[in-house]
């Protein structure tokens, strides 16, 4: 699991806590306790009651309080530390502050931790002793720079793994984002083309309508160029439309032609004979001299189609041949 900063800030806090605590009940219950100095106790206590205030102030989220922890542990441990690890022997406690700073500060703090916990050992030894050899001084700053280093390193560690994530988290967004976007582009496209097979069912329907003029009688007007899709549209429709009407004539209007060809009249004569095919007559009304002359001129052959001026002719001569046929049957019976 990983910790954060934070975290572990306070488990160091927490940790010194504890350990002034337990040597305070160590003095307490030891059997040299007796032959100690008195003011070990008495300084415990007041280590214990600075250091749980801190803690709780930083647990309230007081941040000067870790810098605080440094200082007073700096300062504390650079006057207690008693003889012969002042003039005579390099104390281990001496990388104590340093070590607190690195974890609770910055590094700058630690520089400045182990210069002042120094310069205090130095001065009660009077500028003399362990801690004015020139190798002891190496090997501290050594240490010290090595704890620094350390510390530089993790910190550039954990700011690329923060800028990574960072980067990775905005691409996730930026593929969310785009993962939106082409989902409302494909349900706006899908509507589109949803409307636009509409549009084009009512242009079919338009441009191929079939009128009832009569019982039984469809009157179907062909109005521009005729061309493969349209010539399949408009026998589809007037199939549908005889069918569910059961006409026996349809009136094919083709006064708005624009150009009458091979391809239009042999489209016409198949839509003719589909038609038939269901039991329905089909007259071909509305035809032009222009047209009548391409026609001929291109020996288009529209034998077998019955043809009319106009649709009303048609109509005319279906319920002229159908009225006889209704006398006819009413008559019988007499």
């Amino acid at each position: 699991m990983n910790m954060s900063q934070r975290q572990s800030i306070l488990g160091v806090m927490v940790l010194l806590t504890t350990i002034n605590l337990l040597v305070i009940i160590a003095l307490q219950i030891s059997p040299f306790g007796d032959g100690m100095d008195p003011s070990l106790t008495l300084y415990g206590g007041f280590s214990l009651l600075i250091l749980g205030a801190l803690l709780a102030a930083y647990w309230r989220g007081w941040e000067p309080a870790r810098y605080i922890v440094v200082i007073y542990m700096t300062v504390a441990i650079a006057l207690i530390t008693p003889e012969p690890f002042v003039t005579g022997y390099a104390s281990l406690t001496l990388f104590v502050p340093p070590a607190l700073a690195l974890i609770l500060a910055e590094p700058a703090w630690v520089v400045g931790s182990t210069a002042t916990l120094y310069a205090i050992l130095l001065a009660r030894a009077g500028g003399q002793g362990t801690y004015a050899n020139p190798l002891t001084i190496l090997l501290c700053s050594i240490t010290i720079g090595s704890m620094i280093v350390a510390r530089l390193v993790t910190d550039t560690a954990l700011r690329s793994a923060r800028e990574n994530a960072r980067h990775t988290e905005e691409a996730k967004a930026y593929a969310e984002r785009q993962a939106g976007e082409l989902a409302e582009a494909n349900e706006l496209m899908s509507r589109q083309l949803d409307q636009q097979q509409m549009l084009l069912e009512l242009v079919t329907t338009l441009e191929t309508p079939a009128v009832t003029l009569a019982n039984g009688v469809l009157f179907a007007p062909i109005v521009g160029h005729i061309d493969t899709r349209r010539a399949q549209a408009l026998t589809t429709r007037l199939l549908q439309q005889a069918s569910e009407q059961r006409a026996r004539l349809i009136i094919l209007d083709v006064a708005g032609v624009s150009a009458m060809d091979t391809s239009v009249a042999q489209a016409l004569l198949n839509t003719t004979r589909a038609l038939r095919l269901l039991g329905c007559a089909v007259s071909l009304s509305g035809i032009s001299a222009s047209v009548a002359m391409t026609l001929i001129n291109q020996g288009i052959n529209l034998e077998g189609v019955t043809t009319v001026r106009s649709p009303q002719e048609a109509l005319a001569q279906y319920l002229g041949t159908a009225a006889p046929s209704a006398r006819g049957g009413g008559a019988a019976p007499g």
